[in-house]
C-alpha cells in the first residue's frame, strides 16, 4: 500500500477504438471485456485505489456510455473525459491533466493490461531519483523498446539501445510527477513517445524505468488488447494459476464457470475453458481452450477450439 499521507490521482487510458478486437468490440467497448468476468476497467480502477489513488480519471470515446455505466453501476469514484476524437495517449494524458491538479503524483494504467505489479516499490524508485516520469518496465512479455542504463535513466525509446542501455519493455504502469503534465499536449493529438522522446531530449534523466522483473524478482504482466494474448491470459490464469490480480484469482480446476452457465449433458470441455454469465453450451458439444463471454452459445454437436466465442460471432485465434 503506498503511503496514504501523499495526495494520489489514478489515470486510466480507455478511449481506444479497440480495433484489434472486432468484430467484438463493435457493441462491447474494450474496457469491458471481462477476465474471468470482471471487467478489464474495474480491474484497473481497482488496483489504482488499493494504491492509494482518491480519485481516478479516465479517457474515452468508444462506445462511452455502456462504461460510464458500469463504473456507476460499480460506484467506482471515476471522472471521466469524452473525447470527441482521440487524442492518442499523450493528448489523452493531457486533457485530462487539469483533473489531477492537486495530486502528488499520478498512477496511469493502461485500459487493457492486468498485472499483479505493486506500484510501491515503482514509487520510491520514482521519488528517489526526483524523475517527472517513471515508466514501469519488464524484461519480456512487452515490445522492448525502452533503452535504460544501469542507474535506470531512460536514454531513448524505439529500436536498439545506445551504449550502457539494456532494452526493457513498457508494461503500460507509469507514475508521473505534477511537473509532467505540462509537457503533454492539451486539447490536441499526441504520442505518448513524442512526448517522453522529447523530455529526454530537453531534460536528461527526466524519464526513468523502474525494472518490475530487476534482480529476477517474480511478476506477471499480461496484454488484453488482442484476440491470442487475451485468450493466452485466461490459459496463464486457469492452467498455470497465475495471479494477475486479486479480483481474479485463479480457481481450482482449468475451468470456470458463472453459476448461470449451463452445459448441457454429452458436452466436454478440454484445455481451459471459461464460460461466462447466460453462456450455453449444447449437448454433445466439444469445446477446448476457449473463452465464451455473457450470453454467448454453443449449438449442440458443434466443435469449437482457440476461441473467443461473444453472442453473436467469435474470434478464432
Amino acid at each position: 500500500m503506498i503511503d496514504g499521507r501523499r495526495t494520489i490521482a489514478g489515470m486510466i487510458l480507455a478511449a481506444g477504438r479497440g480495433e484489434r478486437m472486432l468484430p467484438l468490440t463493435r457493441t462491447l467497448p474494450k474496457p469491458l471485456l471481462p477476465v474471468l468476468g470482471v471487467p478489464l476497467f474495474e480491474i484497473a480502477a481497482r488496483k489504482l485505489l488499493r494504491a492509494g489513488a482518491g480519485r481516478i480519471l479516465a479517457n474515452l470515446h468508444h462506445l462511452p456510455d455502456e462504461i460510464e455505466r458500469y463504473a456507476e453501476g460499480r460506484r467506482l469514484p471515476v471522472l471521466f473525459h469524452r473525447e470527441r476524437e482521440i487524442l492518442g495517449t499523450g493528448g489523452g494524458i493531457g486533457n485530462m491533466a487539469p483533473s489531477a491538479a492537486g495530486a502528488d503524483c499520478v498512477l496511469l494504467h493502461n485500459g487493457d493490461v492486468v498485472a499483479d505489479i505493486d506500484f510501491a516499490p515503482a514509487l520510491a524508485f520514482h521519488e528517489a531519483r526526483g524523475a517527472l516520469v517513471t515508466l514501469v518496465l519488464a524484461p519480456d512479455g512487452p515490445r522492448a523498446n525502452v533503452a535504460v542504463a544501469e542507474d535506470g535513466e531512460v536514454r531513448s525509446i524505439g529500436p536498439g539501445a545506445p551504449a550502457g542501455a539494456s532494452l526493457l519493455g513498457y508494461t503500460g504502469l507509469a507514475i508521473l510527477a505534477p511537473a509532467s503534465l505540462a509537457f503533454f499536449p492539451a486539447g490536441r493529438k499526441g504520442g505518448l513517445v513524442d512526448v517522453l522522446s522529447g523530455m529526454i531530449a530537453r531534460r536528461p534523466g527526466s524519464v526513468a524505468g523502474w525494472n518490475a522483473g530487476g534482480g529476477g524478482a517474480p511478476y506477471a504482466w499480461g496484454d488484453c488488447g488482442s484476440p491470442a494474448p487475451y485468450l493466452d491470459v485466461h490459459r496463464r490464469i486457469l492452467v498455470e494459476k497465475t495471479a494477475f490480480d486479486p479480483l481474479v484469482p485463479p480457481p481450482p480446476g482449468s475451468v470456470h464457470r458463472s453459476a448461470d452457465s449451463v452445459v448441457e449433458p454429452g458436452a466436454t470441455l478440454a484445455g481451459f475453458c471459461e464460460i461466462g454469465r447466460g453462456a450455453a453450451i449444447g449437448r454433445d458439444a466439444a469445446v477446448e481452450n476457449c473463452v465464451l463471454l455473457e450470453g454467448a452459445r454453443v449449438a449442440p454437436g458443434e466443435r469449437r477450439r482457440n476461441e473467443i466465442i461473444f453472442a453473436g460471432g467469435s474470434i478464432r485465434v
